[in-house]
């Protein structure tokens, strides 16, 4: 897939600049902190962000940064705010609008910057394990950055996304998969409807217990009869037990009427208590008056409870309220007979006193009689309806209840007689179908995995081949070389790259030679689309001046001279490095220095 890069635009506070790729070598020189990574990472993160590329403090600076490039023949300018979560896609040269796409959406057929992407690039969107491709996994593809390379392969990408990559990049569609997968996901599906309606089936002839039609006939004839005992049943339980509530409601009935009554007793009582009361108070006067007529020489006077004295008056007149004592007169046959008739006051009223005595008591004793009648008839009440009335009940509602169960499941027999018979008939005669037409969709999906994989590892054997080569050519120390299997690792003398020790130039050349072997693999498959566009941040970082480390300069100098004359696997290179390695024919150098970094005209506050 040709892919070339040929410009940048960077917009901070109104004002636009613009950076000129148009070639197939660029080679960005200048001294650190001049913004190179700065500009390689910008080329990507027009594209969107991803999780491992960084927004610099340059490109957070910028208002907005665009890359026009030519992707497949088509001319594309690509917009991004770093502030927005859209990407605008311009086809330069047609007259069409702009295109805004949203960075992600939860709906798989709505159009995102990274399905537009990947269908320009002609990559399909693969699918495995849970994982989906996107555009920030064909990116470590095409950027080799400072920050990891010759420490962790394609910037430690995960296995399974490499060769997620890989095979979609190489055109491995793996449409008979999908067919296949699709056909068997199906099929289980509907056998899995099938036997759950065989299951229901079957639940519904274990209720009624049947296994042949003459058995389920005999069970319908059946429920039919328990059925109309049942409705017999309820209705003699319904019958008793509104007997007994009739009973119960008798009871209470008397209970309630007995109460007027039990209140009457309770007033008479209260009645002959106060008579009593008063006939007591009376028997206490005659008695105090009797005991002043048997005083023999009282000293107060009785009217006004006064001392009395003799100075003055008679001896038996109150010097106070001048009342005579006739306890202190002389005796005479009138004082005799007052005293007479005081002495039979007290005895009248002693009579009745006791008389009243005896009927207060008798009153009380009704009233107490007549309320415990009247607590024993609710008790009466509550224990008929507890002992006699609840259990009747209880009965009655299970008897309803039964004649519920058993009307429900008459009906059912009359009504899914037949389609239980013939439901279970075809509903087996489904499963049996669908469980070899599942085996065989499995024994296809199986089959066309083993195809896939056949494909693949002719494919890799391949990529093996070209990657040895390309080893072999930079240095004869580098023996043995392929591409593993697992995660499409290199492997260079026996050591895979993830299990070399040491990091720097070696792990660097291993990686890019991956790289430029897997575009000359894609340039030799049909239907292929991996990008000729290669991004190499730091180049020629960590090579000496040994004879080793100078073979391995001359092979990438080469490498990248080649692309500049328009041979070999890449369409254009883009190469950032501290030292002047662009002298080349084709090749366009762009230096730099901090006071005149990548992005024209920015010059950050630290390097002011």
């Amino acid at each position: 897939m040709q892919v070339i890069v040929e410009s940048q635009g960077f917009k901070t506070d109104g004002r636009e600049a613009e950076r000129s790729l148009t070639a197939q070598w660029v080679s960005v020189e200048g001294e650190s902190d001049a913004g190179k990574s700065t500009g390689m990472e910008a080329m990507f993160l027009a594209w969107g962000p991803a999780p491992f590329l960084k927004a610099m403090p340059a490109i957070k600076a910028c208002d907005q940064i665009w890359t026009t490039m030519e992707i497949g023949g088509s001319r594309w300018r690509i917009t991004h705010n770093p502030t927005s979560r859209s990407v605008d896609f311009e086809r330069t040269g047609t007259g069409e609008a702009p295109m805004r796409l949203p960075l992600t959406s939860r709906d798989p057929e709505r159009p995102t910057a990274s399905r537009f992407l990947l269908e320009q690039f002609g990559i399909p969107t693969l699918r495995q394990g849970g994982k989906v491709l996107r555009i920030e996994h064909i990116i470590p593809f095409m950027y080799v950055r400072q920050a990891s390379t010759g420490a962790t392969f394609l910037g430690g990408m995960k296995a399974e996304l490499r060769e997620l990559a890989v095979r979609a990049m190489l055109g491995l569609r793996e449409d008979a998969i999908e067919t296949a997968r699709d056909a068997h996901r199906d099929l289980r599906r509907e056998l899995t409807s099938a036997r759950r309606q065989l299951a229901g089936f079957e639940a519904l002839r274990a209720k009624f217990g049947f296994s042949t039609p003459e058995e389920l006939a005999h069970r319908r004839h059946q429920v039919e009869q328990d059925l109309a005992q049942a409705r017999e049943s309820a209705r003699k339980s319904a019958k008793v037990l509104g007997d007994a509530n009739k009973t119960l409601q008798e009871l209470r009935d008397a209970a309630k009427k007995s109460h007027p009554a039990a209140d009457d007793t309770d007033r008479a009582a209260t009645k002959a208590e106060k008579q009593l009361g008063d006939a007591l108070q009376r028997l206490g006067k005659a008695e105090g008056r009797l005991a002043q007529l048997r005083s023999p020489d009282p000293t107060t006077c009785p009217t006004c409870h006064q001392r009395l004295r003799t100075a003055g008056l008679a001896a038996h007149v109150c010097p106070m309220c001048k009342a005579e004592d006739p306890g202190r007169r002389g005796q005479n046959p009138a004082e005799d007979e007052r005293l007479r008739t005081a002495v039979k006051a007290v005895e009248d009223a002693t009579k009745l006193c006791d008389v009243l005595r005896k009927h207060a008591a008798q009153a009380r004793e009704d009233a107490t009689a007549a309320h415990r009648a009247v607590r024993q008839a609710y008790r009466d009440a509550s224990v008929f309806a507890e002992a006699t009335v609840e259990p009747l009940r209880l009965t009655t509602v299970e008897a309803e209840k039964k004649v519920r169960e058993l009307t429900v499941l008459a009906e059912q027999l009359g009504e899914r007689t037949d389609e239980l018979i013939e439901g279970i008939t075809a509903q087996q005669k489904a499963v049996k179908r669908l469980e070899s037409a599942v085996r065989k969709a499995a024994q296809a999906l199986a089959d066309a995995q083993s195809q896939a994989r056949a494909r693949l590892d002719v494919l890799l054997k391949k990529w093996s081949v070209l990657f040895a080569r390309r080893m072999a050519a930079a240095g004869t120390q580098w023996r043995h070389a392929h591409i593993a299997q697992e995660g499409f690792t290199p492997v260079v003398n026996g050591e895979s790259f993830d299990q070399v020790s040491v990091a720097g130039s070696t792990l660097a050349l291993v990686e890019l030679n991956a790289l430029v072997s897997l575009r000359e693999l894609g340039q030799q498959v049909a239907g292929s689309s991996v990008p000729g566009l290669l991004v190499v941040d730091a180049a020629l970082a960590g090579l000496s001046d040994t004879p080793a480390d100078a073979r391995v300069r001359t092979y990438l100098l080469r490498l990248f001279a080649q692309t500049a004359a328009g041979d070999g696997p890449l369409s254009q290179i883009v190469t950032a490095s501290q030292e002047a390695i662009g002298g080349h024919p084709g090749a366009r150098t762009i230096a730099l220095s901090r006071h005149e970094p990548y992005i024209p005209g920015l010059v950050l506050p630290d390097t002011a």
